[in-house]
């Protein structure tokens, strides 16, 4: 049983909405299958078991003994009854997710429709009134707004179609305007997507969408009436790039600024997801872009303050790292240590000895030069590869710094869990980058101090390697070895 489609549906039900599910299941249109008289007891009994407890689980032929009382177990008799519980479910919360407030625009339009077609003349337009005063209050003009306003047209066209008179302009150019802004908007948001992706996978781009992002030219009537669709294409013009400017993402961001009163919360923490992307691609390709890291560390300052860092009151792992080790890398150590106490308890799936706490305490130790206290803090062991690997590079730089005996030892450990251990954790190219780093390492550690040739064949070395782990580390101890 557990594995039904029932049992998958009502496991994700909240407490509060299985009363509803009981009562609408007592309704005769939405039940009315042959099995219908069975199928309220059943929802009672799968709607009421612990299934968070594993050890409980629900035996087929006890639950057709409560439901077919004095009979004999007949095999799939039971699974018909599911069927129809099953769709009795789902209809009821594909019920409740209609009549969300949320869907208050799309429900008139729909009884708009309703009256048209059954002669309604006066309710029709009494509708499309109400539909019209929606959209004029509406304080946001996003992509939403656009769909809206297209749907409301096209409803006003084809009323004027049915009752053509052979004068007037149907409401077409209402239609093909709409039609158009929503079009732009959801290409563009699309393309965006698809650009982020191909620089993140590396993957291969299909002439069919080069050609769409080389021909993405919106006219610029449409741009000035609508800063939603402007700061889309903005956006995608960034993305288009190899890595855009710092400058650049300052004018987009000073745009977000200046219209944010235009668009709801949720649209905000897309575009700023976006931005603050931007600049990590940028990063990513290019590590000298100093600017950016300033330029990113003033979007986290100010997306958390805001709480666009934030899911449900959580901070993700990797969000909280990012924050905090590009706050170091900017030499905002003040902010950066404030940030890692004040949201310590705020870290989604933190484990009981707060490893991934410790971890960012541990950088934030590194950068200010605490390297014992670094080490202090630095888990054994972690589930998550990410920080395990951060752990270890993180380990080695510190034993690096205080010239450790243990350096040769743990760096051939790490050597060996890249060639033989990561083999089932790691992606080739994850593999490629932290290999580089320990080889780098290695000879950073086995060059003599004060040898200026030396380090100047390891500094070309590692500027041809951008890629590498930790290449900015890297970067300034082999710059580091001429001086001894």
């Amino acid at each position: 049983m557990e594995q039904s489609q029932l049992i998958e549906l009502i496991r994700v039900i909240k407490s509060e909405e299985k009363d509803y599910i009981i009562q609408f299941s007592t309704l005769p249109y939405f039940n009315q299958g042959r099995m219908r008289a069975q199928v309220i007891p059943l929802l009672e009994i799968c709607l009421n078991h612990p299934w968070h407890l594993d050890e409980q689980k629900l035996d087929k032929r006890t639950v057709f003994e409560k439901i077919f009382p004095d009979q004999t177990f007949v095999e799939g008799k039971l699974e018909k009854v599911m069927v129809e519980a099953h769709k009795v479910v789902r209809a009821c919360l594909l019920t409740q997710r209609y009549f969300r407030e949320e869907n208050t625009f799309h429900q008139w339009l729909d009884f708009s429709e309703f009256a048209r077609e059954q002669g309604l003349d006066t309710r029709y337009h009494q509708t499309i009134g109400r539909l019209k005063k929606i959209q004029s209050e509406s304080i946001y003009t996003d992509s939403q707004f656009f769909r809206r306003q297209f749907l409301l047209e096209s409803s006003i066209s084809n009323e004027e179609s049915i009752r053509n008179q052979l004068k007037g302009d149907l409401n077409l150019p209402n239609v093909l305007h709409t039609l158009e802004l929503d079009y732009y908007l959801n290409r563009l948001a699309l393309l965006n997507v698809f650009l982020l992706q191909q620089k993140v996978a590396h993957i291969e781009v299909p002439e069919s969408i080069k050609m769409l992002i080389e021909e993405c030219n919106v006219p610029i009537r449409y741009l000035e009436e609508s800063p939603f669709l402007k700061i889309t294409h903005e956006i995608f013009v960034l993305m288009r790039k190899t890595y855009p400017s710092p400058s650049e993402v300052q004018y987009l961001f000073d745009l977000l600024l200046l219209h944010e009163g235009n668009f709801d919360s949720k649209s905000l923490i897309e575009f700023y997801t976006q931005l603050r992307n931007l600049c990590i691609l940028t990063l990513s390709a290019n590590f000298e872009h100093v600017e950016m890291d300033y330029m990113l560390h003033k979007l986290y300052k100010d997306n958390l303050e805001r709480g666009y860092l934030h899911f449900e009151g959580k901070i993700s792992r990797s969000r909280y790292w990012a924050v905090s080790s590009n706050a170091t890398r900017t030499k905002d150590f003040s902010w950066a240590l404030e940030f890692i106490e004040k949201y310590k308890h705020e870290i989604r799936d933190e484990n009981e000895t707060q490893d991934i706490y410790r971890l960012n305490l541990a950088n934030y130790f590194f950068a200010v030069g605490r390297f014992s206290e670094c080490l202090d803090n630095i888990a054994g062991t972690f589930s998550y590869v990410d920080y395990l690997l951060h752990a270890k590079r993180l380990e080695l730089k510190a034993l690096y710094e205080l010239r450790s005996d243990l350096l040769p030892y743990k760096l051939d450990a790490f050597k060996m869990f890249l060639s033989r251990t990561s083999q089932k954790l790691l992606s080739e190219a994850q593999r490629q980058i932290h290999t580089d780093f320990a080889n780098f390492l290695h000879q950073i550690v086995s060059s003599p101090p004060g040898d200026p040739k030396r380090s100047e064949l390891l500094t070309k070395r590692i500027q041809e390697k951008k890629q590498a782990a930790e290449w900015r580390w890297l970067l300034e101890k082999a710059k580091a070895l001429k001086d001894g």
